[in-house]
C-alpha cells in the first residue's frame, strides 16, 4: 500500500459523499400549515358559516315560539335580599378575633373565624323538605312543570331545588333567595312565599320567640285596655242614671276565679296560635291544646251560668233582677278586666326583660320584584361559541382532508393499503 493510499485525507476525497440527514425535515413548517388552511379555505369558511347560520336560526326560532313551547325560552330570576344576624357565640368570636385574642377564643372552644351559623341555618331551611313541600302545596309545581314521574314527591322537590337558589354574598354578608322561571310573575310569587316561610320558621328555630311573645302580649294588652275604657264608660253612665247598686250575690272569689280562667284562656289561645305555625295535619298535640281550651271555656260557662255537668251548682247570674243584675255584670266584667290587665302586664314585663337587647335574626332588606329583563339564556353567546367551535372543527377537517389527499396521491402507500385490505401482505 502506498503512502498516498494510506493517507486518510486522500481516502476521504476519493470516497463517495455520505448523505447528511436534515434534522429540519421532521419539523412541521408554519408555512405548510398556512398553505393547507389557504388551500382548504372554502371548506373552513363553509363549515364555519353553516354552523354560525344554523345557530342563529336556532336562537331566532326559540324567540318566535311561545315561552311554554319554546325549546330555549327566556328565563326570569327575581330575588329577595335578607340580613341574617349572627348568634351570640358568633359575635363573641368576631370580637375576640378583631382584638387579637384568637388563641383565647380557641381555648374557650369558640371559632375565631366569626362563622355565622344562622346563615348556614337559613340555607338549610330554604332547601329543606318542609319548605319545598309547603311551596308545592301552594303553587302545585307538579302541575306547573307537568311532572309525570312515579316518585312524584322526590321529582317535584328536585325540580324546585333546581330553580330555587339560596346563597350568601361573601362580601356583603347578605342572604339572597332567587327563583328562575319562564313566568316572571309566578317566579316572584314563589320568592315571596319562600321568604314568608323562612321568616316563620326562623322565628321558631333561631331564638326570636321572646320578641314574638312580646308582640302578642302588646296586642292583647291593647285589647284589654280598650275593653277597660269601654266598661268604665258604661259603669259611669249606669251610675249616673240609676245610682250605685250593691250586688252582694257575686262573691269576690267568683271574680278572681273568672279572671284566672280568662287569663289562662288567653294564654292557651296564644299557645295554640304559636303551635299552629309548625303543626302538621291532625297533630295530636294541637288536638290536646284545643281540648284544654274547650275545658277552660266550659269552666267559665259553668261559673257564668251556674250550671255544670247538666246540674245546677250555683245561682245563675241571669236570675238576678233587672238593674241589679246589669250593674253586677258591669262591675264583674270591670273587675275581671282589671285583674286580667294586671296579669298580662306582669307577663308583658317579663317578656320585655327576655327580649331586651335581642334583635330580630331574620330581617328583610329588599323584597322581590317582577323582573322586566331576562336572566338567560344568552343567545348571542351561544351563537359566538358555536361559530368559534365550528371554525376550529373546520380547520381540523381541513387537515384531515389534506392528509387523505396526500395518501391517495402516494402510490406506495396506496399499494400497501390495498395489499393490507386484501390480506395479501402479512403482518
Amino acid at each position: 500500500m502506498t503512502e498516498q493510499n494510506a493517507n486518510p485525507e486522500v481516502i476521504l476525497k476519493n470516497s463517495p459523499a455520505v448523505p447528511q440527514h436534515d434534522e429540519d425535515d421532521d419539523e412541521i413548517s408554519l408555512v405548510d400549515l398556512a398553505a393547507v388552511i389557504w388551500k382548504r379555505k372554502k371548506l373552513i369558511i363553509g363549515i364555519t358559516a353553516g354552523i354560525g347560520v344554523a345557530s342563529l336560526l336556532f336562537a331566532i326560532g326559540s324567540l318566535l315560539l311561545p315561552p311554554e313551547k319554546s325549546y330555549l325560552p327566556n328565563v326570569y330570576t327575581p330575588k329577595a335580599t335578607m340580613l341574617i344576624q349572627a348568634g351570640s357565640s358568633s359575635s363573641l368570636s368576631s370580637l375576640l378575633s378583631s382584638s387579637g385574642l384568637g388563641s383565647l377564643a380557641g381555648l374557650m372552644g369558640i371559632s375565631a373565624g366569626g362563622v355565622n351559623t344562622n346563615q348556614q341555618l337559613a340555607i338549610a331551611l330554604a332547601t329543606s323538605n318542609t319548605t319545598l313541600d309547603r311551596l308545592d302545596a301552594k303553587f302545585r309545581f307538579r302541575d306547573h312543570y307537568r311532572i309525570k314521574s312515579k316518585e312524584i314527591v322526590s321529582a317535584t322537590r328536585e325540580q324546585i331545588k333546581k330553580n330555587l337558589e339560596a346563597k350568601i354574598d361573601e362580601k356583603s354578608g347578605l342572604f339572597t333567595i332567587a327563583f328562575k322561571d319562564i313566568d316572571p310573575v309566578f317566579a316572584k310569587a314563589v320568592v315571596d312565599e319562600t321568604v314568608t316561610i323562612l321568616s316563620e320558621r326562623f322565628a321558631l328555630l333561631s331564638g326570636s320567640k321572646a320578641l314574638e311573645q312580646k308582640a302578642l302580649l302588646e296586642k292583647r294588652l291593647a285589647d284589654v285596655e280598650a275593653s277597660l275604657k269601654d266598661l268604665e264608660a258604661k259603669s259611669k253612665a249606669f251610675t249616673q242614671k240609676y245610682g250605685v247598686v250593691q250586688v252582694e250575690a257575686l262573691a269576690t272569689e267568683q271574680i278572681t276565679i273568672l279572671a284566672r280562667l280568662r287569663s289562662e284562656l288567653i294564654l292557651k289561645e296564644m299557645e295554640i296560635e304559636n303551635y299552629k305555625k309548625i303543626a302538621m295535619v291532625n297533630d295530636p298535640i294541637l288536638q290536646q291544646l284545643e281540648n284544654e281550651r274547650q275545658g277552660l271555656l266550659a269552666k267559665i260557662k259553668e261559673i257564668e251560668t251556674g250550671v255544670g255537668s247538666g246540674s245546677r251548682v250555683m245561682p245563675s247570674q241571669k236570675e238576678l233582677p233587672g238593674i241589679a243584675f246589669e250593674y253586677a255584670r258591669l262591675q264583674r266584667d270591670l273587675a275581671v278586666q282589671v285583674e286580667l290587665f294586671k296579669i298580662l302586664t306582669q307577663q308583658y314585663e317579663l317578656a320585655k326583660f327576655n327580649a331586651a337587647g335581642q334583635e330580630p335574626v331574620f330581617q328583610i332588606v329588599e323584597m322581590a320584584e317582577v323582573p322586566d329583563k331576562k336572566s338567560g339564556p344568552s343567545r348571542g353567546m351561544i351563537c359566538i361559541v358555536a361559530t368559534m367551535a365550528a371554525f376550529f372543527l373546520a380547520i381540523l377537517a381541513a387537515f384531515i382532508a389534506e392528509s387523505i389527499e396526500k395518501i391517495r396521491k402516494d402510490p406506495e402507500t396506496m399499494a400497501r393499503f390495498r395489499a393490507i385490505s386484501s390480506g395479501k401482505e402479512s403482518l
